[in-house]
């Protein structure tokens, strides 16, 4: 009885369903290796004409979209770093790092997502052709004045400001220089690694980017403030001077440190 049920389902299936039954139902050993890198090739071509069907090719950005780009994008770093160390939190560090991220994220098909006129020098200097070098001083110039306007954002938000010195943390200046020279070198590192590698655009640069800036907070907070990011020093340092609260305002050296 079981065996005559069992027969007459299979003979009531279509041609298709059975045959896919029975060679689901075969011994794995029997399926060679031959066959599986051929199904594995037939399934990488098809995800590759669904990804090409779909996709709409854009035109390539202006250059007044990237430089808003760049604008836009280190306002927001800027500013969640104002807002970040005034609040006092110790969360401050992994905030940044994360809006750094979202900012490369964002912005990072329309002008490279640099947002720190460090970081476009090294990729200039790298000639990996991600940026031409008679842009570069735009870039800088919009990254710098987004992280002006931002530390003014930043004042007026919470009243509060802080300046980029080295005395702030009771530290020689060679303390903040070693310190932060390293940490801007391994945040132009991985941005040439991942943001600017063949693989580019990848799905993780600016996570790892982001996460990057956080070890960084995080590994010299107690010896040096972290800016690893010229225009951060700017836009904070210029606030803290508009604040007539501020109980400090930067050294000479402590420009040369922050901003060099």
């Amino acid at each position: 009885m079981v065996t005559f049920a069992t027969t007459v389902r299979s003979a009531s299936l279509p041609a298709a369903l059975r045959s896919s039954s029975l060679q689901s139902s075969a011994p794995s050993s029997r399926m060679t290796s031959a066959t599986k890198a051929t199904r594995m090739t037939m399934m990488t071509a098809q995800v590759q004409d669904i990804i090409t069907t779909h996709r709409v090719d854009v035109r390539e950005p202006l250059l007044r979209e990237r430089l808003l780009a760049e604008f836009v994008g280190t306002f927001f770093l800027v500013m969640t770093v104002g807002i970040g160390v005034a609040s006092g939190s110790d969360m401050a560090p992994v905030a940044i790092g994360l809006m750094l991220a979202v900012e490369i994220y964002t912005f990072g098909s329309v002008s490279g997502g640099f947002l720190n006129p460090a970081v476009t020098l090294a990729v200039v200097l790298a000639g990996r052709q991600k940026i031409y070098s008679r842009n570069a001083a735009l870039y800088m110039a919009a990254e710098f004045l987004g992280g002006v306007a931002a530390g003014f954002a930043a004042l007026a938000g919470t009243e509060k400001s802080f300046c980029f010195d080295y005395a702030a943390k009771s530290q020689s200046w060679g303390t903040g220089f070693e310190l932060e020279m390293l940490f801007t070198m391994a945040l132009c590192g991985i941005v040439l690694a991942a943001g600017t590698s063949n693989d580019a655009p990848n799905q993780y640069f600016g996570f790892a980017i982001g996460c990057t800036v956080v070890a960084g907070a995080l590994a010299c907070g107690g010896f040096d403030q972290g800016s690893f990011n010229p225009a951060v020093t700017v836009g904070m340092n210029i606030a803290n001077y508009a604040n007539g609260k501020a109980t400090q305002n930067p050294s000479v050296g402590a420009w040369f440190v922050f901003t060099l």
